[in-house]
């Protein structure tokens, strides 16, 4: 989900159902994609209400077989064809 329509490709507007975060809700109003890289992120949300704020779906990535690692500071996705150097 964006709060942003500005990063939104193919946008269609639509009326969804209401979400909350974070002490809040909003509606989704329209969805759309979004390319990050060698990552599209499709079916991606739009929310007005959460303004400048993305919020990313890690079973999403996962069940397109990427890795998803995350460390204190970080979250990385690797695509499904990414090798550490130490793997076969």
């Amino acid at each position: 989900m964006t709060g942003n329509k500005a990063h939104l490709a193919d946008y269609q507007e639509f009326k969804g159902g209401y979400v909350a975060f974070g002490g809040s809700n909003g509606r989704m109003t329209g969805k759309g994609k979004i390319k990050a890289g060698r990552l599209d992120f499709e079916d991606v949300y739009y929310v007005k209400e959460l303004k400048h704020y993305n919020l990313f779906s890690v079973s999403q990535m996962c069940d397109k077989k990427n890795k998803v690692l995350f460390t204190d500071t970080d979250c990385l996705v690797l695509s499904p064809d990414f090798k550490l150097p130490d793997e076969n």
